[in-house]
């Protein structure tokens, strides 16, 4: 498969719930479970979803009164731009990123934007298309031409964790999910394709990823010899090694 430069030269249209993408239904109640199996690693604090599929998951943090949903269409709680967020620098605990890269015109700009809203060893929560599955080839069929999720870019698995890694995030968990190749336009239970799928992850139809924040600390090495300092025009005390000093002795 080719790599395609991130950057899209023209705007990209993105659905504005779950509903208007291919078996929107049942991928919402993968991804809400996948969610729900993984929040032992979220920070306690205010999270964020961001896109107009952000209210979809509202089930998974009910009672939560620091959840927020973010995105410019849609039934969101906030309406700005993904890669322009109307929030303060690291002021989001945990932030969720549901298939929002595949309809981004720049990427790069949006995670970026993500790292700065984050807070330090805050979370993220990123789910994407996988290129690799033959639910790429259902965008082929009549029915399918320029509909979600066909009408977006895919990227691999192993290129965003390298963008984020980039980004200074660690990534805590990834995997493959949703056992069915999208070939209908609604789930209609298990067939040929999620059979297929359980055998073989890499071809199921979208990833998951939990990635940490880490902020870095500046750490002096210890220099061979160290240097002496001047201090009102007088030279500090070097420190010495025993075999040093033994030396000194006999000179």
């Amino acid at each position: 498969m080719l790599i395609k430069p991130a950057y899209s030269k023209i705007d990209l249209a993105a659905p504005e719930d779950w509903q208007q993408m291919a078996c929107g239904h049942y991928m919402v109640e993968q991804t809400a479970e996948l969610i729900r199996s993984h929040q032992r690693r979220l920070k306690p604090g205010k999270t964020v979803a961001i896109s107009s599929l952000g209210p979809g998951l509202n089930e998974c943090f009910r009672g939560n009164a620091d959840w927020l949903t973010l995105g410019a269409a849609g039934k969101v709680a906030v309406r700005s731009e993904l890669t322009d967020m109307a929030l303060k620098e690291d002021s989001v605990d945990n932030l969720i990123a549901p298939f929002v890269l595949e309809f981004c015109q720049n990427p790069h700009k949006l995670l970026r934007e993500v790292t700065r809203v984050l807070d330090d060893d805050g979370v993220l929560v990123l789910t994407g298309f996988n290129p690799y599955s033959p639910a790429v080839a259902s965008g082929f069929f009549v029915r399918h031409k320029k509909s979600f999720p066909w009408c977006g870019r895919y990227f691999t698995l192993i290129r965003v964790k390298d963008w984020l890694e980039v980004l200074g995030f660690e990534v805590l968990e990834s995997e493959f999910y949703v056992s069915h190749f999208l070939h209908h336009s609604e789930h209609r239970g298990s067939d040929w394709s999620t059979k297929l799928s359980e055998v073989i992850p890499g071809m199921r139809a979208a990833y998951f990823i939990v990635a940490r924040k880490q902020t870095l600390i500046t750490r002096l090495k210890p220099s061979v010899q160290r240097k002496q300092l001047a201090v009102n025009g007088r030279q500090t005390a070097a420190a010495m090694t025993t075999k040093q000093f033994s030396k000194s002795k006999r000179n």
